[in-house]
């Protein structure tokens, strides 16, 4: 899943956790099921891109 990751991918993935929490912080007052789901879908993925920009940084290390 994270062997082949661009640069362009990983800069568009923290690009798009951004926008989530931006989301929740938005829907906070009026919708909070809705602020709740963009919560916790962002943490996730800022989990996975993480996870993600550590492989991307071993993968440089060892073809280096």
């Amino acid at each position: 899943m994270f062997k082949n990751v661009s640069n362009h991918q990983l800069a568009l993935s923290f690009f798009m956790v951004l926008i989530g929490f931006l989301q929740a912080y938005n829907h906070w007052g009026e919708r909070t099921t809705l602020s709740l789901f963009f919560l916790t879908s962002s943490i996730l993925l800022l989990l996975l891109s993480i996870i993600g920009l550590f492989v991307y940084r071993k993968r440089q290390i060892s073809n280096a």
